[in-house]
């Protein structure tokens, strides 16, 4: 746990930038196959991750820790597609020391403010 912020990812190890911190599996998910509630937003909807602009593999579900990454502006992490097949690969942006927490950019409108 993060205090003040809940779940999050935190480096055990000093991560030198370039570091590929995480490697995980992802399943592609169509944006048809999503259901849609005009106003709301389901909490599998605030999880996905964005994957290509090929019809039916739009969006990903990330295994792993993908989803408890917490957003930056000033991210120290950024998620990168591949190097395998249906994986995503999270590098270090700049040298990260242990116990720092790992911050990503999410690249969409926040539904919080950032603090």
């Amino acid at each position: 746990m993060v205090p003040g912020k809940g779940r999050g990812v935190v480096a055990i190890v000093d991560c030198p930038a370039g570091t590929e911190v995480e490697r995980s599996p992802v399943i592609l998910v169509p944006r048809a196959d999503i259901i849609t509630r005009p106003g709301l937003h389901s909490v599998f909807e605030s999880y996905l991750l964005h994957w290509s602009d090929q019809p039916g593999a739009e969006l990903a579900m990330g295994g792993g820790l993908l989803m408890l990454y917490n957003h930056s502006s000033t991210p120290n992490v950024e998620f990168q597609t591949g190097p395998e097949p249906l994986t995503m690969a999270v590098i270090a942006l700049c040298d990260v020391r242990a116990g720092e927490e790992l911050l990503y950019d999410y690249g969409v409108d926040l539904w919080f403010e950032e603090v």
